[in-house]
């Protein structure tokens, strides 16, 4: 499955704002840089490009449905810039702000955003709970979640009313949803198919008045 596969997979449900040629290349480049990069650094299991593009790529494009492409969000625990990434290709007006705790791998992110000429797209190396925001987003996503409880405090500090937090969880993990979470209101629970037809539920919280 290629780049322009995945674009018109009806399971993702997505409008992007770059040109065809302008996606099919930036993720040929962000491919190439992950291959490479894999070799020295641990970024992701998948070693070759295709099944790359299979877990991660279709997984972040997920996300896409769930966002405005000219937000300003932010991505924590970016790792090998997944969701982030992805989405910043297909909406290149978009305002990612990566936050990744590891260095080497803010080094991959800053290489590709060089290399990819991913203007407006900023990495800071810390751990979410240590930053200080100097500005609201409209989103927080996380892929690789822990726990819902978790995500929704450490996107607490970045989201103003009305701020969105999506994140993605296994349909067998919904308990969590069963207990009171201040602050926010699930908006939307969306049942969405992965690569290999594994169904995981996608979240959307808004943040309400504190």
């Amino acid at each position: 499955m290629n780049i322009k596969e995945i674009l018109e997979d009806p399971r993702l449900n997505i409008s992007p704002t770059a040109t065809p040629e302008q996606i099919e290349s930036q993720f040929s480049s962000y491919l190439d840089l992950l291959v490479k990069w894999n070799q020295k650094i641990n970024l992701t299991s998948e070693k070759s490009s295709q099944d790359i593009v299979l877990r991660h790529i279709f997984d972040s494009l997920h996300y896409a449905a769930f966002i405005s492409p000219q937000d300003e969000i932010v991505d924590i625990g970016s790792g090998a810039g997944f969701p982030g990434i992805p989405l910043k290709i297909i909406y290149p007006d978009l305002v990612p702000i990566l936050i990744e705790s590891q260095r080497k791998r803010c080094s991959f992110l800053e290489t590709v955003i060089f290399q990819l000429g991913l203007t407006g797209t900023k990495v800071i190396n810390d751990r979410a709970e240590k930053i200080s925001p100097e500005r609201l987003v409209e989103a927080v996503i996380f892929r690789g979640v822990s726990d819902i409880k978790s995500c929704l405090e450490l996107a607490t500090p970045f989201l103003g009313e009305g701020g969105k937090v999506v994140l993605k969880k296994g349909l067998e993990e919904r308990g969590e949803l069963k207990q009171p979470i201040y602050s926010f209101s699930l908006e939307q629970e969306v049942v969405v198919t992965g690569y290999n037809n594994k169904k995981s539920s996608l979240l959307v919280f808004v943040k309400s008045s504190i």
